[in-house]
């Protein structure tokens, strides 16, 4: 049991991960953000139950992503010398950016809760349009740093494998489509849609992260020699 416990906290990230991943496709696939007002009042009246269960599941994805923080700020912490900043950029990054999601999905959780047919049709959309800016285009900055600021990290002190740094410069690349889209309002970029990979990429990072945590829980456990020999 000894050996088993510390790779279950770094789980808490990959069962987040694929807990956050189901609750997009409660209701069915997600609606663009381009989409009709007509359209976006119809989806969301008719499955207005599966929405919910959709918000509920992603309040508990979200839960276990902040108790998997944890794990990862130490192994942050633990591997990038002295100083400590890339760690203290990690913790704040993450946070900032759910509660970004969070936040922004409060107006479209409270109109579904009421029922689209209680509100005006106004409302609804702006409901919808804060709910897709704060996924996209105005988590985009930090989705993008809480990325880098652990891959940095990962590729100077080797605590990880390395093709998680690959997998975090697409996410990063993209976060920048997802940036420019604030002033796109139909397409492939509509308030940052950027084909909506953004946030399947990031949890599928996270997911990776996880589990190559979980191999290696030694990694967060002692700073590594190499770190010093690279910042030295």
């Amino acid at each position: 049991m000894t050996g088993f416990a510390p790779r279950l906290g770094p789980a808490t990230g990959l069962v987040g991960a694929v807990i956050y991943t189901v609750s997009a496709f409660t209701a069915g696939s997600p609606l663009k953000p381009d989409a009709s007002r007509q359209a976006v009042i119809v989806h969301f009246g008719d499955k207005r139950d599966a929405v919910l269960t959709g918000f509920l599941l992603a309040n508990v994805g979200v839960a276990l992503l902040l108790w998997f923080l944890g794990y990862l700020h130490k192994l942050v912490r633990n591997n990038e010398g002295a100083g400590g900043v890339l760690a203290t950029i990690t913790l704040a990054s993450w946070v900032s950016l759910l509660v970004i999601v969070v936040a922004g999905a409060v107006p479209l959780v409270a109109v579904v809760w009421r029922g689209v047919g209680q509100v005006s049709p106004g409302i609804v959309g702006l409901a919808f349009d804060a709910g897709n800016l704060s996924l996209y285009s105005m988590s985009a900055a930090a989705a993008a740093i809480s990325v880098l600021a652990p891959i940095i990290v990962i590729w100077r002190s080797g605590c990880l494998t390395r093709w998680l740094v690959a997998l975090g410069v697409i996410e990063i690349v993209v976060n920048g489509f997802e940036v420019a889209g604030v002033f796109v309002r139909t397409g492939f970029d509509a308030g940052g849609y950027a084909g909506g990979v953004g946030p399947f990429l990031w949890v599928l990072w996270v997911a990776l992260l996880s589990v190559a945590m979980m191999l290696r829980p030694e990694a967060a456990e002692s700073i590594s020699i190499e770190t010093y020999v690279e910042t030295s």
